[in-house]
């Protein structure tokens, strides 16, 4: 792996990290004592967001040249050459 490689790699995991971080006063502000249930969801709920978080900042890396600016051809249809 080359030095330029690596931040891109840092930013990839950068998103999901601070999810993660972002998690731990989520769960403590939302979990009921002696809900288990209730609990275990809101756990696989915050680890599913941090882990989209993660495979989307990674897909929008991939991917972009891609993602941008949407440009839309405005010329009227009559025009021979545009």
């Amino acid at each position: 792996m080359s030095g330029q490689d690596q931040p891109r790699y840092a930013v990839v995991g950068g998103g999901a990290a601070v999810l993660l971080v972002i998690a731990v006063p989520l769960y403590r502000e939302f979990s009921e004592p002696g809900q288990t249930v209730w609990n275990a969801l809101l756990v696989l709920f915050l680890l599913g967001v941090a882990a989209g978080a993660f495979f989307l900042q990674r897909f929008f890396l991939s991917h972009a040249g891609e993602i941008g600016e949407a440009r839309f051809d405005t010329r009227n249809k009559s025009d021979g050459n545009g």
